[in-house]
């Protein structure tokens, strides 16, 4: 997700897509707290500009087209028409992966930008990371 015009100061561009966040969670009929969500700001390697990264999970939606052309609608309305590319999630590819790479695993990607890259994950993902489920019961590696 970028950023139409001057990029804004780094605590309005993440209100601004925590916003879009909460509105995606509306679209899809989800409580914000139940979405799985690891967002990564990053300064872009080639034009110097500030845009995210994000993965967004428990949609529980039956039309993915649909949610992805309001989710790129919803952030062009909230940025002034920046560029977003929003894409279904392929479960061939390794969502972990990426996770780790928000992380901090991969030197190369850490190492090719100025800015200090952090990620924020959900309290939903982490939950999912530790196998708790949200009544706080464990769901993996419990005897019974």
């Amino acid at each position: 997700m970028t950023f139409a015009g001057t990029v804004p100061r780094t605590e309005i561009a993440y209100g601004l897509a925590y916003r879009w966040l909460q509105e995606l969670a509306k679209k899809c009929g989800r409580p914000y707290n139940r979405l799985l969500i690891a967002l990564r700001g990053e300064v872009g390697e080639v034009n110097g500009r500030f845009h995210f990264h994000c993965l967004v999970g428990g949609t529980l939606t039956r039309n993915y087209h649909a949610l992805l052309r309001q989710a790129e609608w919803l952030w062009k309305i909230q940025s002034g028409g920046a560029r977003v590319d929003v894409r279904q999630y392929d479960r061939s590819l390794a969502g972990a992966d990426y996770v780790c790479k928000c992380l901090g695993a991969y030197a190369y990607e850490l190492d090719k930008y100025s800015f200090a890259n952090t990620v924020t994950l959900s309290a939903s993902v982490i939950r999912l990371i530790a196998g708790i489920d949200a009544s706080g019961d464990r769901r993996y590696g419990q005897d019974t």
